[in-house]
């Protein structure tokens, strides 16, 4: 959860980014989408996904208006304070701008043609954990920010589901690391153990970052629902549903423009994310 100090530092980051006042999209015919960085750089997201969307925004028959924020967070502030008409977002951030500002969803995101993921908790090279969690007690643990899902909210809930905090259970315990940073200090041997998502490891491993065998993966959730496409509180519901139809709709060919391990779009509701609004609650980061 977002704490005073970093929500307006994030919504001044967002404003400077997203400058332009919301324009309703049927009034100049242009939709406009923000995006966070999915990718390394601001650009190379822009590089990624602008050919997508300017697919989806002629399928539409509207103009495209794309933006590159500065992080996650941000970009779901954006979509709250309807800077902007819609957005590519992580599930816990769309629970949050759901809370914050009654975002709605278009679509939820396919990976390798499944509509969810895992949370996972990898352990260095050698280390052997035979019975988990009780083989963990003592050990170093290299948890994400706070308002990551999988790095910190859904393996934090898990453990205290089970009577266990985490900031005791384990003997050296840190939060705040990046997903790519918390992989590469398992694989180093600096941490016993870190946490993080499967998609993120296995692309980690795809582009040659870490080896397969770098980390072990030691501990895995239940299945989360994947990323969305959100749209602002006021949008309207046609455009909400030509915007679903288009990124639904995309072509076999056209879907070999997504980038790894994207592999399309299905209509979403908000029912599979209700999950993530529990634990948010019962950890005291979502207020009712």
């Amino acid at each position: 959860m977002l704490n005073r100090r970093r929500f307006l530092a994030t919504t001044a980051a967002v404003g400077a980014t997203l400058a332009a006042p919301a324009v309703r999209a049927q009034s100049r015919q242009t939709i406009k989408i923000g995006l966070a960085p999915q990718q390394a750089t601001q650009a190379e997201t822009r590089k990624v996904w602008e050919p997508i969307y300017k697919i989806v925004a002629d399928r539409m028959g509207v103009g495209l208006e794309l933006t590159v924020a500065n992080d996650w967070a941000g970009i779901s502030v954006a979509l709250a304070s309807e800077q902007i008409d819609a957005t590519q977002m992580g599930p816990w951030g769309y629970v949050l701008a759901r809370a914050k500002g009654e975002a709605r969803i278009a679509c939820t995101m396919l990976v390798n043609g499944e509509p969810t993921y895992r949370a996972v908790i990898v352990a260095r090279p050698g280390l052997k954990i035979e019975k988990w969690p009780d083989d963990a007690r003592g050990l170093s643990m290299q948890m994400l920010d706070v308002g990551s899902t999988t790095g910190w909210m859904v393996p934090t809930h898990w453990f205290r589901q089970r009577g266990l905090e985490p900031k005791t259970f384990f003997g050296r315990y840190a939060e705040g690391a990046s997903a790519a940073a918390a992989q590469v200090a398992a694989a180093n041997g600096q941490v016993d153990l870190a946490t993080g998502w499967d998609i993120h490891r296995n692309t980690m491993i795809r582009n040659g970052t870490i080896k397969a065998d770098s980390n072990t993966v030691v501990w895995q959730s239940d299945p989360l629902p994947n990323e969305v496409v959100a749209v602002r509180r006021s949008f309207p519901e046609e455009m909400r549903v030509a915007l679903r139809d288009a990124l639904v709709g995309l072509t076999d060919e056209q879907k070999k423009l997504l980038p790894w391990p994207y592999t399309g779009f299905v209509p979403g509701t908000h029912a599979p994310y209700e999950v993530l609004e529990k634990m948010g609650r019962e950890l005291g980061v979502l207020k009712a």
